[in-house]
């Protein structure tokens, strides 16, 4: 993904395409593995021509488009070397019969049989470097003058560095936006929102949208679940929900921020305002309570949704009438959007480094990005983007603000970057069945933090006396 979003896009704050297993990292891996500074096998030094030919193995997702992704990009590079060759390591997510993605990682990393590179997302790595399983790409970046995936910007090194480190090449990314149905502004005689909308303004249209309409309900706004898709909604009234973003030590959740922003998304939404469809009517009607089935104006989505709206993919016969927009203002200077970052990492069991530095350069380059767009996600970096996906994406999927999603990768950042994961907080803390409470109408956004808060900061206090204990 793109960059893959959190949850599902149906917006049931389940996990979107599993792709967010909990990381089952397992008792041998850290014995596999070793520490985060132990030396590993040395780099060949300038690339040796090779006797024969080296390949490069590389776990990928086996989603659909991703699988054409990855293929089109290993016929090119095949095709145009003879010492060095791609073998692309399909590995499903959750759910279809099969291990994990990331316990299929650690499974490996454990047994000694990983491959080269991994395709990982910027949230969910850095356990793997914890554990020294990662080989930083510092010095051969340095060697080569090399820093086409890394702009200077917050987002991409929180994604991609590890206590000062980088071992990410980013591949692709996708920005969260506001998407919205054309149809239920025009019957209102409502403008469409604009660059630069508040959140009151955001508050107005939901009230507003909320109608029947030809014999049904239509709701303004589809909720997200979970943490990772709702952390805007406080970030853009400055709050942070922690001390800091990269490994934090204190958790700051049962704030005013965070709480109001819980009431509003989850709780009064559905609740209080009805201008959202509850948890119970999306599982009653899956066929229309969806911004993309025709019963819900508005959604924070991201690019990764554009065919559920339009082209052959549409869920709605002939495509949806829609467009997207930048996340409204609160009272940050600039709305903190998520840009969700995904890359490879070269595993330190590797046994050419230099052949997998140079596949992971390919996919970061031209060749490489031009697949990635054609594919459907977003490029790695904003020229790519404009150079690659902004083109062929606003004539496939008809979204005329295609350029929002690069606006929005500027001033962007994550939700949390640690190997104390968002699954961790899920698994450890109860943070997901705290959500999904509010989420039900089962408690208020101020009980359900109050008593996460506590849980939270003992899971972090916890790490980190492993962490000075060495485990």
């Amino acid at each position: 993904m793109n960059a893959r979003a959190a949850q599902a896009p149906t917006g049931t704050g389940a996990g979107r395409r599993s792709r967010r297993a909990v990381l089952g990292a397992g008792a041998g891996l850290l014995a596999a593995c070793g520490r985060a500074d132990a030396p590993g096998p040395p780099a060949q030094p300038g690339g040796p021509r090779r006797v024969g030919t080296y390949t490069v193995r590389v776990q990928v997702w086996g989603d659909v488009r991703d699988r054409n992704i990855h293929d089109a990009i290993l016929a090119d590079y095949n095709a145009a070397h003879t010492d060095i060759a791609i073998e692309n390591d399909h590995q499903d997510a959750a759910g279809s019969g099969g291990p994990a993605y990331y316990d299929a990682l650690a499974a490996r990393l454990a047994a000694g049989t990983a491959s080269d590179l991994v395709y990982v997302q910027g949230w969910m790595w850095q356990e793997y470097a914890g554990k020294g399983a990662l080989q930083p790409l510092d010095e051969l970046a340095s060697r080569d003058k090399w820093s086409t995936p890394w702009p200077a910007d917050a987002a991409y090194d929180l994604q991609t560095t590890f206590r000062g480190k980088r071992y990410v090449s980013p591949s692709s990314t996708g920005t969260l936006l506001m998407y919205y149905v054309k149809e239920y502004f025009d019957r209102a005689g409502i403008a469409y929102p604009r660059e630069g909308w508040t959140y009151t303004e955001f508050q107005d249209l939901c009230r507003r949208l909320t109608r029947q309409q030809d014999g049904k309900q239509v709701y303004a706004y589809q909720w997200n679940g979970g943490y990772l898709r709702n952390t805007p909604w406080w970030r853009m009234n400055n709050h942070l929900e922690w001390d800091r973003i990269a490994e934090p030590k204190k958790a700051v959740w049962n704030a005013g921020p965070v709480i109001e922003a819980y009431q509003y998304q989850l709780y009064d939404s559905q609740y209080k305002l009805q201008m959202a469809p509850t948890q119970q009517l999306l599982d009653a009607d899956p066929a229309y309570n969806r911004l993309e089935l025709g019963g819900v104006a508005m959604k924070v989505e991201g690019p990764w949704f554009l065919p559920r709206m339009w082209g052959p993919g549409a869920q709605r016969e002939g495509g949806t009438a829609y467009d997207v927009q930048l996340l409204p203002r609160g009272k940050a200077a600039r709305t903190p959007h998520m840009n969700l970052i995904e890359g490879q990492a070269l595993t330190r069991q590797c046994k050419d480094k230099e052949a997998a530095w140079d596949v992971m350069k390919w996919i970061a380059g031209e060749r490489g990005q031009q697949r990635v767009a054609e594919g459907g996600r977003m490029c790695n970096v904003p020229e790519a983007i404009r150079k690659f996906w902004l083109p062929s994406v606003r004539l496939k999927y008809n979204v005329a603000n295609a350029e929002a999603f690069v606006k929005a990768i500027e001033g962007a950042s994550i939700n949390l970057a640690s190997e104390v994961t968002e699954n961790v907080l899920n698994r450890d803390a109860g943070l997901a069945q705290a959500l999904s409470d509010v989420r039900s109408g089962k408690a208020t956004p101020k009980d359900a933090l109050d008593a996460s808060q506590p849980r939270i900061q003992q899971v972090l206090d916890s790490y980190w006396a492993s962490q000075s204990t060495g485990r």
